[in-house]
């Protein structure tokens, strides 16, 4: 009887031992994807235009959500597809902030382009992305911004603005862009 309780204690222990395990680590899934993404506008219902996107690298995230994704995340046309860019990407997304993406051009540099947050699956053959209003100056340094009432997203997928929206919304719920896309 006594053996047969240390036997069953022991297992019990082990198990919970391997459930903490893999809800706090992360494991390592490769990415290599290409597909389609729709850039809209908040406030053009109109405005569609599809990028083919080209993700390839390491997603990190546990069970938890916590982790990141380090590697290339190339849109057809904008600046992140340049040859030796890398993407970082931290989940979960901070409560406060709509910041988690930056890119790193080839001298390392960290720099915020084009997207700078990203909610994906992880498979990230779905994901949501806000859009960085960049601006040039004449010294060569360059300032972003985004405004949530103008500011511009990036989907998965090909143009319809209701499946997009639905899609963002789902990926947004219970983070700080979850205003941004109300349901």
């Amino acid at each position: 009887m006594k053996r047969r309780f240390h036997v069953i204690l022991i297992t019990c222990a082990v198990l919970l031992l391997l459930a903490v395990l893999t809800l706090c680590f992360p494991g390592s899934r490769k990415i290599d994807t290409t597909l389609i993404a729709t850039e809209y506008r908040f406030n053009e219902p109109d405005y569609a235009v599809e990028h083919t996107i080209t993700i390839r690298g390491y997603d990190t995230r546990n069970l938890l959500g916590r982790g990141t994704f380090e590697g290339t995340f190339a849109v057809s046309d904008w600046e992140t597809a340049q040859e030796g860019w890398s993407a970082y990407v931290q989940f979960p997304i901070r409560s406060d902030s709509y910041f988690n993406m930056n890119f790193n051009d080839p001298s390392g540099q960290a720099i915020t382009r084009n997207t700078f947050s990203m909610l994906a699956d992880r498979d990230w053959t779905r994901f949501v992305g806000l859009i960085l209003e960049s601006t040039e100056h004449n010294d060569g340094t360059v300032t972003g911004s985004f405004d949530p009432e103008t500011g511009r997203f990036l989907v998965s997928g090909p143009p319809d603005r209701t499946v997009a929206l639905t899609l963002a919304s789902e990926l947004a719920k219970g983070t700080s862009l979850e205003a941004l896309f109300p349901r």
